[in-house]
């Protein structure tokens, strides 16, 4: 195994504790509360696919890379809205 997938696999991992942690970016809503775990998760999963195919299949290494980019694109976006709005509901009260 090279660095890369090894440092992949480290950060799957990672992802994985950070999902079961009761430490969030955003609490543990219903829904809500999820997002970031899934963004984070599936950013990592992309990341290991991209890894892991980059010897055997560029394409698929390709697509990876582009989609785990687009994911955090529209993760970050939608956690900071997310965080925005809550700190809203939140400042109301």
């Amino acid at each position: 195994m090279t660095r890369k997938e090894i440092t992949s696999l480290t950060l799957l991992g990672l992802a994985a504790v950070y999902d079961i942690s009761p430490i969030d970016i955003i609490p543990d809503i219903p829904v809500v509360g999820w997002v970031d775990d899934f963004f984070i998760t599936a950013t990592t999963l992309l990341n290991c696919v991209q890894q892991f195919t980059a010897e055997t299949s560029q394409t698929l290494s390709a697509i990876a890379k582009t989609l785990k980019w687009i994911l955090i694109l529209v993760g970050g976006v939608l956690i900071v809205l997310i965080v925005l709005l809550l700190g809203f509901i939140i400042g109301k009260f």
